[in-house]
């Protein structure tokens, strides 16, 4: 797929993008270098990488990569007088030898722990306009204590943001969900008319903020042919249906339909149909969101205070140091962020 031109500016006005890293033992150290040495993303924006300097170095050279990096330190970048490069690391270190390339730790999640935290403190403080996060592992960033089930939960408590939605964009078709990451026989539970307003709420007030268009929102139901009318299940009836009349009458500008059978909403709104689903949990959303873009879809965090996109893939382990990872998932990711971020300042 041909990628859209983005304009060249001059330096001193391009954009400044902080990218996490995500686990050092996993490919994000690899596409963070990749991404970062991508030509389409050259006189388009500065590309700040959060990570260790020695295991960034490290990664260059097992893959012949370019050293294109300036070293800066965190304090580097709140310094007035100091033009930041087109491309560069922040140092954040980690504990280096407790770490093994392709091999998950509790070492490795605080190390991306500790990526995301610099990032996030970075562009707080004004200094970036968004950021970009590469892959971690779940597990091993709660065993290095950060109990948080993803990015998204870790981002809300970092920002102090007390409502926050996971988004997957792509250009044919964008998708929110209700819940994430929560084992399927809790998803019914989960669901309440609260719950369904709430991310109804963030949608339709994160969307034109964004410069999304937000005007036609489907809801997928929860049950399959969304309970056809309580034979399949009650919770369109009782919890999703009462969420849209009451989101609706708060917005007579957009219109909200649903509760729609899951089966066949998303090909309705890749068909243009509709803006963007509310699909009531992970896979019912994520795995059309993949089928029809996997390698160029985007996780956008709405409801921050500041515009956070990442890649849809893991650390990938398995294919760590290898050199066949590719870095087209974050190239997205950082291309999303600058048309998300321009939009936001209009």
């Amino acid at each position: 797929m041909a990628r859209a031109h983005l304009p060249t500016l001059p330096a001193h006005s391009l954009p400044v993008i902080g990218i996490t890293t995500g686990d050092p033992a996993g490919i994000g150290p690899e596409v963070s270098l990749k991404a970062a040495s991508d030509p389409a993303l050259r006189g388009v924006c500065k590309l700040l990488l959060f990570g260790d300097e020695e295991v960034l170095r490290d990664r260059a050279r097992l893959l012949e990569l370019p050293w294109l990096l300036e070293v800066l330190s965190p304090g580097d970048l709140g310094m007035a007088a100091r033009e930041l490069p087109e491309r560069g690391i922040v140092r954040v270190p980690a504990t280096r030898e407790q770490i093994r390339t392709g091999e998950g730790s509790r070492a490795s999640g605080e190390a991306a722990a500790r990526n995301i935290i610099e990032c996030v403190a970075a562009c707080a403080r004004g200094w970036l306009q968004a950021v970009v996060t590469g892959p971690l592992n779940k597990r091993f960033l709660q065993m290095a204590g950060h109990p948080f089930p993803g990015h998204t939960e870790f981002l809300a408590h970092l920002a102090g943001a007390k409502r926050v939605a996971m988004a997957f964009l792509t250009d044919r078709l964008k998708v929110v969900l209700a819940t994430t990451h929560v084992p399927l026989r809790e998803v019914a539970d989960r669901i309440t008319e609260d719950l369904i307003c709430e991310k109804l709420q963030i949608i339709v007030e994160a969307f034109p903020r964004l410069g999304l268009p937000c005007r036609r929102i489907a809801v997928a139901g929860l049950n399959p042919h969304a309970g056809e009318g309580g034979i399949m299940g009650l919770e369109e009836e009782r919890k999703i249906e009462p969420a849209i009349r009451r989101t609706s009458s708060g917005h007579p500008g957009v219109e909200i339909t649903g509760p729609l059978p899951g089966d066949t909403v998303f090909h309705r709104a890749e068909q243009g149909e509709f803006d963007v689903v509310l699909a009531m949990y992970h896979d019912q959303g994520l795995a059309p969101v993949k089928l029809l873009g996997f390698g160029a879809a985007v996780n956008a965090t709405l409801g921050l205070p500041f515009v956070r996109t990442s890649v849809d893939h893991g650390t990938a382990y398995d294919i760590a140091g290898r050199g066949t990872a590719r870095a087209d998932g974050l190239v997205a990711a950082v291309r999303w962020a600058l048309r998300l971020a321009k939009a936001s300042e209009l």
